[in-house]
């Protein structure tokens, strides 16, 4: 899977492109599923037994009921919350999708309809920093014709 960064950048790309205000949202929406995902280190490191798997929290589903627990954390339009927190888990999902694996591992798309495994194949683990680096620079041109377009509208309007 790309790292964080990546899926951070990739969802202030979709916050930019979209020109939402509160990127925030869509940044949680784009690392939530794996910081939770992860949550299953905390029971290898206290050496605890594994009570609840967390494995299941890296799907679109639990992302959508999680956006829907996300509400009360912000003052802002509910419908907004829901739907920006799910592009960036969107973007998440997309982004896992391209990484191909050795074995049946991927992106469980459908879950909790089925347990099946998605991936495209087409980026190994190893090179994901190829997406961070393209997500970068998609980024800042983003961000340039943005700052360029609105320079323009602001000399026309002098």
């Amino acid at each position: 899977m790309p790292d964080l960064m990546s899926h951070l950048i990739i969802g202030l790309i979709l916050a930019e492109l979209f020109n939402i205000k509160k990127k925030s949202i869509v940044i949680l929406g784009a690392l939530t599923p794996d910081l939770l995902s992860k949550m299953n280190l905390f029971y290898l490191y206290f050496k605890a037994p594994a009570l609840v798997s967390f494995v299941s929290f890296h799907t679109p589903f639990m992302s959508l009921l999680l956006s829907m627990l996300t509400i009360p954390l912000f003052n802002y339009d509910k419908t907004k919350i829901v739907l920006y927190f799910n592009l960036g888990s969107v973007s998440h999902y997309l982004s896992d999708l391209s990484i191909r694996h050795f074995t049946e591992v991927g992106t469980r798309l459908f879950f909790p309809f089925t347990n099946k495994n998605y991936t495209l194949n087409l980026i190994w683990p190893n090179h994901s920093i190829y997406i961070l680096i393209g997500s970068a620079i998609v980024y800042l041109a983003v961000i340039l014709a943005k700052h360029k377009k609105s320079s323009k509208s602001v000399a026309r309007n002098l």
